[in-house]
């Protein structure tokens, strides 16, 4: 099987692009029952209200329909603002939208070819079907069949098309792709696009900043902090120059957010007594402090693995803040997913994190329904309750995991060497590691200073191929 892993890689790709397709296909029937075939004046479904929540069908993007301007064809932002509502965080009016510059203007865009719900769904499900599909293009060619990691997750089919993830996954993975071609500007340009479509692909700036001081390519750790900040920038600053109040609204927005039993998160179910001010507080601090503790166990660790490790410390700290953020919505497994891929990691997580969601997702929605019901405990407020504690563990585990594990490179070709210089550098003249190693061959390159190199991780090559 390796072999034919080896030799074929083509039909791997294939089988990670079927298997996603069909996944992303079978997202979308879920949630068909939840429209048409009645709709009312502004085009909305009334299975949506009857059936969201017993069948399990529901999405942001069909009930985002009428809460956002989207029949009126309302731009985002230009016009938009917050108002103050019965309670934090507020009224969000005129096109104003919980999200960020291009995940906006992508929903106003799907808005112009439907007239209800029904089609709505129907439009974003075709428009960010490419995205899914690039996001495990992308990571079967960094990672070969682990790519399949992506494509057959339960999570795929749960929230595929539950809201607009796909957009940010392929800017992160696109990233990741960028920065083992040793583009790291291109890296930092696509964190910059995806900071503006789902704000958490901003935070992995900073570790890649800091790979690149730690190869003591000042100018490179330059350039990928000027490429993040201008294509952010480039993006946002002429949305916020025609109207502040619009561009702000989506920051106050989630900012303003108080933790309650939509937002799945420890801070309503462990310390429902602390005001939001508080779990503010708490949760920025706890965030920052793990977050530091990852930036500086990346350092450690740079030592020994020849570079700093970009990537496992991007994941740990996302796991970070899903664990300790005081909003963690069920369709956030899409954001760890690629990083279950990227770094080696035993599939037992990939499978705990899997069953731990999908007890998330049925208990939460059917409790919602027992609370139409009248009713607010249950087997299901139950599973709702294991699913936050139990995503939130995994989390925590998974930090320190992430931090741990070497990367999964599908061949030597995708080994990102040492930085220039580095004692494990390359000599010129003494050969690099070929992506499959002849018969017998260790794997691993003597360089004419009798240094062997291998992974980032201080793997060999023959190691890395090996274990796929």
């Amino acid at each position: 099987m390796l072999l034919f892993v080896r030799r074929r890689p083509d039909l791997v790709t294939a089988a990670v692009l079927a298997v996603t397709g069909l996944s992303i296909v079978a997202s979308y029937l879920l949630k068909v029952p939840c429209t048409g075939p009645t709709y009312d004046y502004w085009g909305v479904s009334a299975n949506l209200g009857k059936l969201k929540y017993s069948n399990l069908c529901y999405s942001d993007v069909q009930q985002l329909w009428i809460g956002r301007n989207i029949p009126e064809n309302v731009f985002p932002y230009i016009h938009g603002q917050l108002l103050p509502g019965d309670g934090p965080p507020g009224v969000l009016v005129n096109g104003a939208i919980e999200y960020p510059v291009v995940t906006g203007v992508f929903m106003w865009v799907a808005g112009l070819f439907a007239h209800t719900d029904a089609q709505f769904l129907l439009v974003n499900s075709l428009m960010l079907a490419p995205f899914g599909l690039l996001t495990g293009w992308l990571l079967a060619q960094m990672t070969s069949r682990r790519a399949l990691l992506w494509a057959a997750a339960p999570a795929l089919v749960i929230y595929g098309v539950y809201n607009w993830d796909f957009l940010a996954t392929t800017c992160v993975v696109g990233a990741a792709y960028a920065w083992y071609r040793k583009r790291t500007t291109g890296a930092a340009a696509l964190l910059g696009l995806g900071a503006a479509v789902k704000i958490y692909p901003g935070f992995f700036v900073l570790p890649l900043i800091i790979e690149r001081l730690s190869a003591r390519d000042v100018r490179g750790a330059g350039k990928a902090a000027g490429a993040a900040a201008g294509v952010w920038l480039a993006i946002n600053l002429p949305v916020y120059l025609a109207n502040p109040d619009g561009w702000w609204a989506t920051y106050k927005f989630q900012a303003g957010r108080k933790p309650d039993l939509t937002t799945n998160s420890i801070w309503y179910w462990g310390f429902p007594k602390l005001s939001t001010e508080q779990v503010d507080r708490y949760a920025i601090a706890l965030i920052g402090v793990t977050w530091i503790a990852a930036l500086w166990y990346g350092w450690r660790r740079k030592h020994t693995l020849g570079s700093y490790p970009w990537i496992q410390v991007s994941g740990a700290m996302l796991c970070a803040f899903l664990a300790f953020n005081k909003v963690y919505s069920p369709q956030y497994i899409l954001w760890v997913l690629p990083f279950l891929v990227l770094i080696r990691v035993r599939w037992g997580w990939w499978v705990a994190y899997a069953v731990i969601d999908v007890v998330l997702f049925v208990g939460l929605y059917r409790w919602y329904y027992d609370i139409t019901l009248g009713g607010d405990f249950g087997p299901a407020k139950q599973a709702a309750v294991v699913g936050v504690w139990g995503k939130t563990v995994l989390l925590c585990l998974l930090y320190v995991v992430f931090l741990r594990s070497p990367l999964a490179a599908a061949s030597a070709s995708w080994v990102r060497l040492p930085p220039k210089g580095h004692p494990d550098a390359l000599v010129p003249g003494s050969g690099a590691p070929s992506s499959t190693p002849p018969a017998g061959s260790s794997g691993s390159t003597p360089s004419s200073n009798g240094a062997r190199t291998g992974s980032e991780e201080g793997l060999s090559t023959s190691r890395i191929t090996s274990t796929q």
